[in-house]
């Protein structure tokens, strides 16, 4: 199990996420960093990460170096289309389809 899926909270992914971004060459197909927004609050691990770039240039200049600049964008996250929030997956799918029932 990685330390992202061991972390408590998006804040603590968030973290993690940006020791790899760091540490690791090739990000975009490693394992434990996909782990970091994989628990249903990935918005939340990337709106944390975005705080954290608005504080520290050096931050934004890695996420563009690793090619996530477009997360900088001004509304990236409102455009954002995620899992609904839920700690319960079976919730979360159940509201995932009567959502899209409303829409047929």
């Amino acid at each position: 199990m990685s330390a992202a899926a061991r972390a408590k909270s998006p804040r603590a992914r968030a973290t993690i996420a940006l020791r790899l971004l760091r540490t690791v060459k090739d990000i975009h197909n490693h394992r434990p960093f996909d782990d970091c927004f994989e628990m249903l609050d990935g918005d939340d691990v990337v709106a944390h990460i975005i705080k954290q770039a608005a504080k520290d240039v050096t931050i934004a200049r890695l996420l563009a170096l690793r090619g996530f600049a477009y997360w900088l964008e001004p509304g990236y996250l409102a455009r954002m289309t995620c899992a609904p929030r839920s700690n319960n997956v079976l919730e979360a799918m159940a509201l995932q389809d009567s959502t899209a029932r409303t829409y047929e």
